[in-house]
């Protein structure tokens, strides 16, 4: 095979790499994770993956519910309060009610579809703006724990919700890398192969025309939003389970992860276009950044600026891709 024929089977697949933002941030995450192996000799170490992964989960779980909030067009700042909110509620039904966890647990999750519902609602029935809506129940839901708990923790959630979070199969896979699977396995089924999911890209491509051709638009945004909610309760409720209390902290830098794993992974910000298969990956390349400044002993107030700087590069991907598309 000749020079030129190589660089002719080449082509494709470079050009595949550099239009799918998951690919391009996968391969980043690889030459992450090599260059801090070789610096620490630690990065592939069993706990340490089992660490990450364990770790990222619960990120991924609230940013599967804001991609599918992104793929409408909207956006969804309620999750971190409402994940706090949640899981306070669990906590106080485990330790102040004697409530059994099996039952307690689920409740409480369910009461994210109801407050993620009330977001759905006012935005759908009311054309209100998102960010707005979001940002406005976020600061209600905020104040409400701060009422009930006066900032202060709620210890002597029992061991058996402690265990069925922290808990490994085998040894190595954390339960809630594989209740985060599940959650990736139901929505995509959902997305792909679901009259609803269909909906909610056609929502986000052009809600109008979706509107004039029968999609019930107010009906899936409100179910985007719920959906969402849930999601984010979930993730709240089995970071508390992990803690064995709750903590008035849960949840509370959750926004711009969740926004920007999705956007890392491929999801855009005006809609129509991405999925909760590239959220995974965006989530891990946070997760590997904030492992490999721990390992790389670098103060962590530099988290927070690779952080932002991570954002930024996000939303220019997503700004070039759109103008790519409508060149």
């Amino acid at each position: 095979m000749n020079k030129k024929s190589e660089v002719k089977m080449m082509n494709p697949l470079l050009k595949g790499i550099t239009r799918s933002t998951a690919m391009a941030v996968f391969l980043i995450i690889i030459v992450l994770a090599v260059i801090v192996h070789i610096a620490t000799g630690n990065f592939f170490t069993p706990y340490n993956l089992s660490t990450l992964l364990r770790h990222v989960s619960f990120t991924i779980i609230v940013a599967f519910g804001q991609t599918l909030v992104l793929l409408t067009g909207g956006i969804d700042l309620s999750v971190a309060s409402l994940g706090s909110i949640c899981s306070m509620v669990g906590a106080l039904m485990m330790t102040s009610y004697g409530i059994n966890p099996a039952i307690a647990i689920p409740v409480a999750s369910l009461m994210g579809l109801g407050l993620g519902a009330i977001n759905g609602a006012l935005i759908s029935s009311f054309s209100l703006t998102p960010f707005i809506v979001t940002l406005a129940t976020s600061e209600i839901f905020k104040g409400i724990v701060v009422i009930v708990t006066q900032g202060m923790p709620i210890i002597g959630v029992p061991d058996a919700a402690a265990n069925f979070v922290n808990d490994m199969i085998g040894g190595i896979i954390p339960n809630i890398l594989v209740i985060m699977l599940v959650i990736f396995v139901i929505l995509t089924l959902m997305l792909k192969f679901t009259t609803f999911g269909r909906h909610i890209y056609a929502i986000g491509g052009n809600k109008t025309a979706a509107r004039m051709v029968g999609v019930r638009v107010k009906r899936v945004e409100l179910g985007v939003y719920a959906l969402s909610g849930l999601l984010s309760a979930m993730a709240g409720v089995f970071t508390m389970c992990r803690l064995a209390s709750f903590q008035s902290s849960i949840g509370e830098n959750w926004v711009m992860p969740s926004v920007t794993a999705a956007v890392l992974g491929g999801t855009s910000m005006v809609g129509g276009s991405g999925g909760v298969g590239g959220t995974i990956i965006g989530g891990v390349m946070m997760g590997v950044i904030s492992v490999s400044i721990t390992l790389m002993s670098i103060d962590s107030a530099w988290e927070t600026v690779v952080t932002g700087g991570v954002v930024l590069i996000a939303v220019l991907i997503d700004a070039l891709r759109q103008r790519s598309q409508k060149a």
